[in-house]
């Protein structure tokens, strides 16, 4: 079966971390237990990924647009979602996300590129090594299981 074979379909997030000077962390978001989220691959070459904090708490004001600046930022810091269309290197076993529309914006317009990994029902994605502040190099991966396989 081909990469993109593989990928097609719905996941669900079971890890996610960083790699930072050889030490593994959770990611800013959260600990992947505290956290859920939903990556689709579509037929028609689109791309969905979501990770959300599970104890995301209802904004005081009930309105769509309502809620503090406290509000706004603690709901934005916990939360990453973008959309877009997806290409796959079938011989690098690479999946490049071409993001549309991201909460974070500096991703839109963006590539992410991320190496594939299928092991015992899960998918793992790795992203390439990004330079920090103050040059320390940092790397994360998040795995997913196909949803409806438990």
């Amino acid at each position: 079966m081909s990469l993109e074979q593989n990928l097609l379909g719905s996941w669900e997030l079971v890890d996610c971390k960083v790699v930072q000077g050889g030490t593994l962390k959770d990611l800013p978001i959260g600990p992947a237990d505290q956290c859920g989220g939903l990556l689709i691959y579509s037929y028609d070459g689109l791309v969905s990924a979501t990770i959300s904090r599970l104890d995301r708490p209802p904004l005081r004001d009930g309105s769509l647009h309502g809620g503090s600046s406290e509000e706004k930022l603690r709901a934005y810091e916990s939360i990453i979602s973008y959309v877009g269309e997806f290409e796959v290197d079938e011989p690098a076993s690479i999946v490049t996300h071409h993001i549309r529309y991201a909460t974070f914006p500096n991703w839109v317009n963006s590539k992410q590129i991320r190496k594939c990994t299928f092991a015992g029902g899960t998918l793992r994605l790795d992203a390439p090594p990004m330079l920090l502040d103050g040059g320390e190099e940092q790397v994360s991966y998040l795995v997913w299981r196909r949803v409806g396989d438990e």
